[in-house]
C-alpha cells in the first residue's frame, strides 16, 4: 500500500496511523501496542490505550501512552507500531502530534526508534509540551538511519535513563512519513 500512494505521484505524504478509527490497526492495516522489558515486574509498565480526547480534529482518537520507568531494576518500555516495508529513501521526515498530560506528569523528551530486521535508528525527542506540538523530524537525523532500507517498526521507548520524569503519560496522533530531501 506505500508503494502504491508514492506511485500515485500525488500524495505529499503518506499518513501510517491518525487512530481515528476504534481498533488497534494503523491506517495501512499494521497493528500497534505497547511493550514492557520485564512483563513480571509491576513496578514499570507502558498501557496504550485509544482516547477520544485530547485528540487532533474534530473527531476520531488519539493514542494515550500511559508509562513507568520509576523502578527498583533497570527500566524500559514504550509504544511498537509496526509498518509496510516503508522504504526510507522516499521519504524525507517523519511527522506527528504529541503532547504531554499535565495533570498526570510526562516526560520532556523520549527516545524515539526506526527498525528494520536487524537495525534500530534512534532520535531523542525534546522539548515536549502540555500542549499539542507538531514535530517534523528529518530522517537523516536519527542516528544511524542509513543502515535501514525499508523501515519495518516505529517505536518510543521510555526507558529510566532518557526520560525526564519517570512516570506519566503522553499522547500520539496522526502519524505520517512525509515526501521531500
Amino acid at each position: 500500500m506505500a508503494e502504491e500512494a508514492m506511485m500515485a505521484g500525488q500524495a505529499k505524504h503518506l499518513l501510517v496511523a491518525d487512530f481515528d478509527r476504534a481498533g488497534w490497526k494503523t491506517n495501512l492495516g499494521d497493528p500497534f501496542g505497547g511493550w514492557d522489558k520485564d512483563p513480571g515486574d509491576s513496578t514499570q509498565f507502558c498501557r496504550v490505550r485509544l482516547v477520544d480526547k485530547p485528540r487532533v480534529g474534530e473527531h476520531g482518537f488519539s493514542v494515550q501512552l500511559e508509562y513507568d520507568v520509576d523502578s527498583p531494576n533497570p527500566a524500559f518500555n514504550g509504544f511498537w507500531l509496526k509498518l509496510p516495508s516503508i522504504t526510507l529513501r522516499d521519504f524525507g521526515y517523519l511527522s506527528f502530534a504529541i503532547r504531554g498530560d499535565a495533570d498526570r506528569g510526562f516526560t520532556s523528551r523520549v527516545k524515539l526508534e526506526l527498525k528494520d530486521h536487524k537495525h534500530s535508528a534512534v532520535y531523542i525527542l525534546r522539548e515536549i509540551k502540555p500542549a499539542w506540538v507538531q514535530v517534523r523530524i528529518p530522517l537523516w537525523a536519527f542516528r544511524d538511519i542509513r543502515k535501514i532500507k525499508q523501515a519495518k517498526e516505529f517505536v518510543v521507548v521510555f526507558d529510566d535513563e532518557t526520560v525526564s520524569e519517570r512516570v506519566g503519560t503522553l499522547y500520539l496522533d496522526n502519524l505520517v512519513f512525509e515526501f521531500g530531501a
